[in-house]
């Protein structure tokens, strides 16, 4: 583990050397919250952060943060092959409020992203690693088959075959290098069955299934002293 000069910083009173947005949110948003002093050990000992192929590792000591507050932020996207992508980033930490309450969210975040689009069917997933509330305002769970058609010059309109449109989301708890984090895994299918012989109906649904989420886990690493 990197090892860090030692330093005192004043900063603004609150363990930061910046005033936190605060954000109003509902209860049911806050998931796996960090304590005042995860955020605090996050925000000025972050080291690196590694999610497969993306690393993102500033060349700051922790110290330098005093007079610098974007030394340590930044982020790294790399794609694993051309459909699957990976980022890493640290960014502000912020505060959110549900009535008096206050929690305190740290700035690091992981993502990844695959997708096959433009065939039939399309397949994509997301997965968010986020702190105090989920990443990403995904589409609950659902499994939908709608008729598709068409209509003639003469405005008489015919079956050409089904449609499904299904969505999975899923939310749960971790830690990441101690530091706890909430994890979203949104995935979509969008697929078509067509009549043969077109306005026939006998299309079928097309059975939603869905691309697998990485196996890959991110690491983090932070200053000792």
């Amino acid at each position: 583990m990197p090892t860090a000069d030692s330093f005192t910083a004043l900063g603004r009173g609150n363990g930061f050397n910046r005033c936190l947005t605060s954000v109003e949110v509902t209860a049911d948003k806050i998931i796996n919250p960090i304590t005042f002093e995860q955020a605090v050990n996050a925000y000025w000992n972050f080291q690196s952060g590694t999610f497969s192929v993306a690393s993102f590792a500033p060349t700051n000591e922790p110290k330098d943060l005093v007079c610098d507050e974007s030394a340590n932020r930044g982020s790294d996207s790399e794609y694993l092959n051309p459909a699957e992508l990976f980022i890493v980033e640290n960014s502000i930490p912020k505060k959110y409020k549900v009535g008096d309450e206050i929690y305190y969210a740290h700035g690091i975040s992981f993502e990844y992203h695959a997708g096959i689009g433009g065939n039939n069917p399309d397949k994509f997933t997301s997965v968010f690693y986020t702190s105090t509330i989920p990443g990403l305002n995904a589409p609950d769970a659902s499994n939908v088959c709608r008729v598709l058609d068409t209509s003639t010059t003469y405005g008489s309109v015919y079956s050409i075959g089904k449609d499904t449109l299904a969505f999975q989301k899923n939310i749960s708890s971790i830690n990441i290098g101690g530091l706890p984090f909430v994890k979203t895994v949104s995935q979509s299918f969008n697929g078509q069955n067509y009549d043969d012989p077109i306005g026939s109906g006998n299309a079928t649904c097309p059975v939603a299934s869905f691309l697998p989420e990485t196996s890959a886990v991110p690491s983090l690493n932070f200053h000792t002293y």
